[in-house]
């Protein structure tokens, strides 16, 4: 189709406001996440972690494959934990990403760019 060969001029400057907008939202969205975090460790601590060791395995006639007390962590609480660390990672890469194409687009505010489709969704898309 002809629309993905299509092409949009804009001027460095109107990109680097837009690279702005997008770093201050992805910041905005680490910030949130890295509180989630915090939140989640915090639960995790208090109520979280359970010692497990079967009743059955603590007499003297322990089977072979017994390998003493076990730590359990709340599974639900594992997956906020991770799905936390991953959009901090996720939104920390984005804020990079997007420091980086401030700077370039800054430093040349006059340059008229052409952008595919996928270039303006990167700069302002939802």
């Amino acid at each position: 189709m002809k629309r993905n060969d299509w092409t949009f001029e804009y001027t460095a400057s109107k990109l680097a406001e837009a690279a702005k907008a997008k770093r201050l939202h992805h910041a905005s969205r680490f910030d949130w996440w890295s509180a989630k975090k915090t939140e989640t460790v915090k639960k995790v601590s208090e109520s979280g972690i359970e010692v497990h060791d079967s009743v059955s395995n603590m007499g003297s006639n322990v089977s072979r494959g017994y390998q003493g007390p076990q730590i359990k962590i709340d599974s639900g609480l594992q997956r906020d934990l991770s799905e936390c660390q991953q959009k901090i990672d996720e939104h920390m890469d984005a804020v990079t990403n997007y420091e980086g194409w401030l700077q370039v687009l800054s430093a040349n505010p006059e340059a008229r760019l052409q952008l595919h489709h996928d270039d303006y969704l990167f700069f302002f898309g939802e």
